[in-house]
Order: structure tokens, then C-alpha cells, then sequence
């Protein structure tokens, strides 16, 4: 049973790394320019945050596992449909549906997370579901595309996915965490889960981390392009940041209990994923593949850092926390991206130092909020 779920956590976050090295190029090669890929980079995320917000409030009242069920399945017919695609419009709307869909995935697997036990190993197991995903996505559809076509990636990505949607229906969850006390209106929660300074600090973090992350996703395929290199070999990069974030995540446990406290590795894994995403636009193909293991350093440290602090929200507000830590996660994603590519296109400026630029504000911002609290230890 728990082999299965950490299999459909797995399967969740397949589809989106899976497009990492091909998204970019593939709508590049129908026209798209560098502002039209971040706006569908961005499309996703734009509808994600809404996908998020109402998923959250179901999940508080009826559950996670109608929502993961019903958005595995949905995810996995839309991958289908993205191989059929002729233009830049028809990804921004496919991608937009994908989004919302996705809204719904995303916080839906933090729930079957805590049908696993107690264990803050599983935090760790939760990064490294993503981490694989984030190493085989890839390598998948890059060797696909490289070698057949964009058309054929999808469809084998789709393939890939329909396993765990078929699964998906046939497992009975345990101890499903459902609200009990429902005096609130969804309103009410989301602005009673901001004004809690520690989770308003996560979710700023987590805007700066996916801001950067998202940038990536588009910057490093059309770099490596510019430098020659194929779609298969694109998907070699975004593996290496999945090993080096899963060798990061297997230490985690260790590091984040023993040496450091949450706050404080948190900070300490932006600025290293910060630092590295800079050096990007100006450095050899050798260097840029340091620098994209260091960013997946900086992200091993993070992520399941914030995973922590989420879930330690009040089982009747659970739902809706994750919901909204998930939908600033998007808004990084959804705003970052499109506002890099548009610097970019007018001022020469490479995305990254926007990213960067943005996830020092949204560092700062988050220590503001936590300014009267102790930083060690929390």
C-alpha cells in the first residue's frame, strides 16, 4: 500500500518535469518567441493557483482521494491531446485546463503523504517521489523527441501516466484527514492560514524557489539549443538537477533535524539555488552542468523544508493550507517566467538575474514576516 501511494505521489509531478526539456523548444518550433513560451510556461500556473485554492477547500470537507483520482485521470487524457497540437494558442489553452486540473493533483498527494505514518523520513521519501520523477520525466521525453518526435514524447509520456490513473481507483486510503468543524467559511480559512506568520514566511519562500525553478524550465533548453546541443541532451541537464536533488533529499533528515533549523536551511538552500541559477546565461556547457547540480542542491534542502512546515497546520485547516502554500508555489511559476521573458525580449537582460532579483525580495519578505520570532529552531 505505501509502495502504491509513494507511486502515485511519484506520477503526479511526472507529467510537469517531464516537459521541462521539451516544452520550450517544442513551441518555439511552431512559432512561438522567448514572451509567448513564458506565457505558456505560465498558463499552467495561472490556473494552477485556482486549481489549488478550490482544491484545498475540498479536500477540508470531503477528502483527498475523489480529487486525486479524478485529476490523474483528466492529467493523463490531456498529455494525450497535447500530440495533436498545431500552434502556440492551442498549448496556452490545453496548458490552461492542465493547469487547473493539476491544482487539484498537487495538494490532493500531501494528503495520501500522511497516510503513510508519522515518520519525518517521509517528508525526505515525498522530495524523492519528485526527484525521481524529475530525473526519469525527462530523460524520457528528451530521448523521445530527440529521436522520433515532439508528438511521440507526449504520447509516451501519456502512456506513462495511465498506470497510476488506472491505479489511482482501485486503492482504498486510510485515516483520510476531512474537516470536522465547518463554522468557517473557505474565505475565512485562507485569511486565518496568511496571518500566521511562520506559514505567510513559507509561502513567500516557496515563491522564490519556484520563481527560479520556472525560469529555469525556460531558459536552460533555449540556451543549450543556442549552444547546439538536442532535445535528448537537454534532458540529461534537467536529470542531473533530479540526482543531485534526490542525493540532497536522502541526507535531509539528518541535516535539517541535527544541524540546521527550518527557517534557517530554508534561507540557506534559496541562496545556493540563487547563487548557481546566475551563472547560466554565460558560462560553458561543463559549467552550466555544475551549476544545475548545485541548484538541485539548493532545491533538496528547500522543498521538503516546506513540506514540513505545511503539514504541520491543524488537521481542519489542512486542506486549505496546502492549498494556498501550493498556489503561491504556482504563482512563483505563473509570474516569474513571463516577466523574465518579457526583460529578456526587451532589454537583453537573461531571465535568471530577473529570478534572482525577485527571489531576494521574496526571501526578504518572508524574513520580515517572522522578524518577532527566534530563528533557531523553528
Amino acid at each position: 500500500m505505501t509502495i502504491l501511494i509513494y507511486f502515485l505521489i511519484f506520477a503526479s509531478f511526472l507529467d510537469t518535469h517531464a516537459q521541462m526539456p521539451i516544452l520550450s523548444p517544442w513551441a518555439a518550433s511552431l512559432g512561438a518567441t522567448p514572451f509567448i513560451i513564458g506565457l505558456i510556461i505560465g498558463s499552467y500556473s495561472l490556473f494552477n493557483i485556482l486549481g489549488n485554492l478550490w482544491a484545498g477547500v475540498i479536500i477540508d470537507y470531503r477528502g483527498f482521494h475523489k480529487p486525486l483520482t479524478f485529476s490523474l485521470i483528466g492529467i493523463t487524457f490531456i498529455v494525450f491531446c497535447y500530440s495533436f497540437l498545431t500552434s502556440p494558442l492551442q498549448i496556452i489553452l490545453l496548458r490552461s485546463l492542465h493547469g487547473l486540473l493539476g491544482g487539484f493533483l498537487i495538494p490532493s498527494t500531501l494528503g495520501a503523504l500522511n497516510t503513510v505514518g508519522s515518520s519525518s523520513k517521509r517528508f525526505s521519501f515525498y522530495g524523492i517521489c519528485i526527484g525521481l520523477a524529475a530525473l526519469t520525466g525527462p530523460l524520457l521525453t528528451g530521448f523521445l523527441a530527440g529521436f522520433f518526435s515532439f508528438q511521440i514524447a507526449y504520447l509516451g509520456l501519456a502512456l506513462a501516466l495511465l498506470p497510476a490513473a488506472i491505479i489511482s481507483t482501485r486503492l482504498n486510503f486510510p485515516g483520510t484527514r476531512v474537516e470536522k468543524s465547518t463554522h468557517l467559511s473557505p474565505g475565512e480559512k485562507v485569511k486565518l492560514i496568511i496571518s500566521q506568520p511562520l506559514l505567510r514566511s513559507s509561502f513567500f519562500f516557496a515563491f522564490a524557489l519556484m520563481g527560479a525553478t520556472g525560469t529555469m524550465m525556460l531558459f536552460l533548453p533555449l540556451r543549450l539549443e543556442e549552444l547546439g546541443f538536442t532535445s535528448a541532451f537537454v534532458g540529461l541537464y534537467f536529470a542531473l538537477f533530479a540526482l543531485s536533488t534526490i542525493i540532497t533529499l536522502s541526507i535531509w533528515p539528518k541535516v535539517g533535524k541535527k544541524v540546521w533549523g527550518n527557517i534557517p536551511l530554508i534561507i540557506f538552500g534559496l541562496f545556493i539555488a540563487l547563487f548557481f541559477i546566475s551563472f547560466i546565461p554565460f558560462v560553458s556547457p561543463v559549467i552550466i552542468a555544475f551549476c544545475i547540480w548545485g541548484y538541485g542542491v539548493g532545491f533538496g534542502l528547500v522543498f521538503p523544508t516546506l513540506i514540513k512546515l505545511i503539514n504541520s497546520a491543524p488537521d481542519p485547516h489542512f486542506g486549505s493550507t496546502s492549498g494556498v502554500f501550493f498556489a503561491f508555489y504556482s504563482t512563483g511559476v505563473v509570474g516569474v517566467p513571463p516577466l523574465a521573458a518579457f526583460v529578456w525580449d526587451f532589454s537583453g537582460i537573461a531571465p535568471p538575474f530577473t529570478a534572482v532579483l525577485l527571489g531576494l525580495i521574496s526571501i526578504s519578505a518572508g524574513l520580515i514576516s517572522i522578524k518577532k520570532r527566534p530563528i533557531t529552531g523553528l
